[in-house]
């Protein structure tokens, strides 16, 4: 009886053993079992909050609930989603412009906004103001962008709160689908609790920026709640961009035709025929001219004029288009006011307009070479707005533009590009009056390099390369330890007769494809790096191969005439 007894206790005991290691491997080993309610898993998200879900992702930034809209910062939309929003602080003007419907403003604490001279109304306030912050309605906004966001309401047991929307349509994610049904868990291992049950091919979106942890990866379901899937289950991965709902609207070019051969002719007094013959009598393969008429003059969008109607009769003659250019070489102006107050910058672009109509301009030529990062908001704006009445009267939008740098990617030449009709990449200026070293004006390599990255950011069939007529003569003088180094531009024959005034004889620069001499008189050096028709030709055949829109030059004047003759063998 006691043997038995004993058995029977070791029995029991072993079980209780074997029950104890089997609790200690299941709470080991087995995942875990609990769901985490969105409420708890979102609990930092305040009632009036909703997530951004932006292109598969979630925002740091929270849009706004107010009654039953939800709204997006709209500081998040211009610099996330789409920057053709612009916000005129001081006039509190929101503008918005599409290149079908028109020119689309809205002010705060209304329903009612404005496209073109019609009023539309909206259900709800279209601008919220919360402190400093801005708000914009996200049905305002999907009626701008033509695209549908998705709304989930926390109200309807869809929590949490939050919009997801698409903007960029030309990078890629990574979609996979699930091979087999799993759990959402908010952390990288099966003992974390989970947030959904996920079926078998179901569709995520892989967080590339995620490295797998304890081979789990971390994923987005399609509206916007992320967490952690095993990897071995992703199949399928593919690299895809997001596709619009609605076709793009965009800036049809208002292009010439054929290539463009474009000069400047720079000018400080009003001239008409005979002066504009003088410049153009042997320039075969010029087709547009762009005489410098026109400067800002104040800060409320208004400036000095020369144009001449004799001259534009002469012009068109002669089968010469006419863009006439507008400068900001003022000191006085504030491009920062013109071109940010709305007022004044419909002022501009109004004046300009029914200029270029009164003297039948074919295009207008900005060029605007003081732009600082914190105007060029304000610029992109200008030019959206002046593309859309030049195109509704006929009349070309061209700009001016440094060849790019990253000191200068706010110019935002992508947008540019879509804007403008040609944007004319100025390739000179490598070395420039306030250098303080001599130098090249237009090597070889600068405008290959130049060009190259701009195409990257504009279109090579909107794409123009101006390049110099001129050079510069450096004089290098002594000072201290050091050299003081000044600088006169000089167009092709004046800067040889100086050469041959000094018995300088130019010998062929293999590094920048150009010819290179250097003097000494009166106690300096003198370098020159020159312009002619060698020269020109390396250029213009190394732009041209590149497929863009045409060439031009700066200045109608500085050129000879064997120029002409060169220029000839790549634009006819």
């Amino acid at each position: 009886m006691k043997n038995k007894a004993r058995i029977i206790m070791g029995i029991v005991i072993a079980l209780v053993f074997v029950a104890a290691v089997g609790a200690i491997l299941f709470k080991k080993f087995a995942p875990s079992y609990t769901q985490r309610t969105m409420e708890e898993q979102y609990k930092d998200l305040a009632k009036d909050e909703a997530l951004i879900c932006l292109d598969g992702f979630p925002l740091e930034e929270k849009g706004k609930i107010i009654g039953e809209t939800m709204y997006l910062p709209l500081n998040t939309v211009v610099d996330k989603m789409n920057e053709r929003f612009y916000w005129d602080e001081k006039e509190q003007i929101l503008s918005f412009v599409s290149p079908v419907r028109g020119l689309v403003t809205v002010a705060p604490n209304t329903t009612t906004y404005t496209i073109g001279k019609e009023n539309k109304e909206m259900t709800d306030q279209i601008l919220y103001v919360d402190g400093d912050a801005m708000y914009i309605s996200v049905p305002f906004y999907d009626e701008m962008t033509q695209e549908k966001s998705t709304l989930k309401w926390a109200s309807k047991g869809e929590a949490p709160n939050r919009v997801i929307l698409n903007a960029d349509f030309e990078s890629t994610h990574m979609e996979a689908k699930l091979s087999e049904k799993t759990r959402l868990r908010v952390g990288p291992n099966k003992k974390y609790d989970y947030l959904l049950d996920l079926k078998k091919d179901q569709k995520v979106i892989v967080d590339t920026q995620s490295q797998a942890e304890n081979d789990y990866q971390k994923v987005l379901t399609t509206d916007g709640i992320e967490g952690y899937v095993p990897a071995e289950i992703l199949t399928g991965q593919t690299e895809t961009a997001w596709k619009r709902q609605s076709e793009e609207e965009i800036f049809a070019q208002k292009g010439i035709g054929t290539t463009v051969c474009l000069g400047w002719h720079q000018m400080t007094q009003t001239i008409g025929a005979a002066e504009l013959e003088s410049k153009v009598a042997v320039a075969g393969s010029l087709n547009v001219v762009s005489p410098t008429w026109f400067s800002l003059d104040d800060n409320k969008g208004n400036f000095s004029s020369l144009a001449s109607e004799e001259y534009v009769t002469a012009a068109h003659a002669k089968g010469l288009k006419v863009w006439g250019l507008i400068n900001d070489f003022d000191k006085n102006i504030s491009l920062k006011r013109i071109l940010g107050r709305t007022s004044s910058r419909s002022r501009l672009i109004n004046n300009l307009v029914s200029t270029a109509m009164r003297y039948k301009l074919d295009g207008i030529n900005i060029d605007f070479e003081k732009i600082k990062s914190e105007v060029a908001p304000a610029y992109l704006e200008f030019l959206r707005e002046l593309t859309l009445v030049c195109h509704a009267n006929d009349i070309t939008v061209s700009v001016d533009d440094y060849l790019p740098t990253d000191a200068t990617a706010y110019y935002n030449w992508k947008e540019q590009g879509k804007v403008a009709d040609y944007v004319i990449f100025m390739a000179y200026d490598e070395h420039y009056a306030g250098s303080k070293e001599s130098g090249s004006v237009s090597s070889l390599p600068f405008v290959e390099n130049g060009v190259d990255k701009g195409l990257q950011y504009i279109p090579a069939e909107r794409t123009v390369v101006a390049l110099p007529f001129y050079t510069r003569l450096w004089k290098e003088v002594k000072s201290g330890d050091g050299v003081t180094v000044t600088s006169s531009a000089y167009g092709m024959s004046s800067a040889e007769s100086v050469l041959q005034s000094n018995s300088a004889t130019p010998k062929w620069n293999d590094e920048t494809s150009q010819y290179y001499a250097e003097f000494k008189a009166d106690g300096a050096k003198y370098k020159i790096w020159l312009e002619e028709e060698t020269s020109l030709s390396k250029k213009m055949e190394t732009v041209m191969a590149r497929n863009v829109a045409g060439i031009a030059f700066w200045k109608l004047g500085f050129e000879r005439m064997a120029t002409w003759t060169t220029i000839e063998k790549y634009v006819k």
